[in-house]
């Protein structure tokens, strides 16, 4: 590897801490999380989490998947390689003032869930938002009436 390879290298695995400490930050914040309970469930200090989420040092591979256990967040999301998903709503809008209370009693309880009763809680929650979703659509009536069965009573 010449120095040119060896430079864009560096600067690769550079971008790649800068963007998993800044993302990791973005995720806990957006749940609630503080720096010393998210160093908690990682069992490490909030020190070198916090080193960590300034981009200073990268976790090892093992480490990095409890993380994004822990945030719900998939690691090509957290490093960037990803586009980011649709963003929670804006902070003081209905939605985000409703949920969010909603999600600081669910933060704590998830680390002391199994691994299958988190999956469970994900797919849950996944089927919740498509059933949300689902109030969204702006079919006509009239399609809605055409859908329904034969018997079943038109209103």
């Amino acid at each position: 590897m010449d120095t040119s390879d060896e430079e864009r290298e560096r600067k690769r695995v550079e971008a790649l801490r800068k963007n998993l400490g800044a993302n990791t930050r973005r995720a806990r914040e957006r749940l609630g999380i503080t720096q010393e309970q998210m160093a908690e469930m990682l069992g490490i200090s909030p020190e070198v989490y916090g080193r960590m989420e300034r981009g200073l040092i990268f976790p090892r591979v093992e480490r990095l998947t409890v993380i994004c256990e822990k945030l719900g967040e998939s690691s090509d999301r957290l490093l960037g390689l990803t586009n980011p998903q649709e963003p929670l709503p804006a902070t003081g809008t209905p939605g985000y003032d409703e949920l969010l209370p909603v999600l600081h009693r669910l933060m704590p309880v998830m680390p002391k869930l199994t691994q299958l009763q988190r999956v469970a809680v994900r797919r849950h929650i996944a089927d919740f938002q498509r059933l949300l979703s689902t109030f969204l659509e702006t079919e006509p009536p009239e399609k809605r009436r055409k859908r329904r069965a034969p018997d079943a009573p038109t209103g």
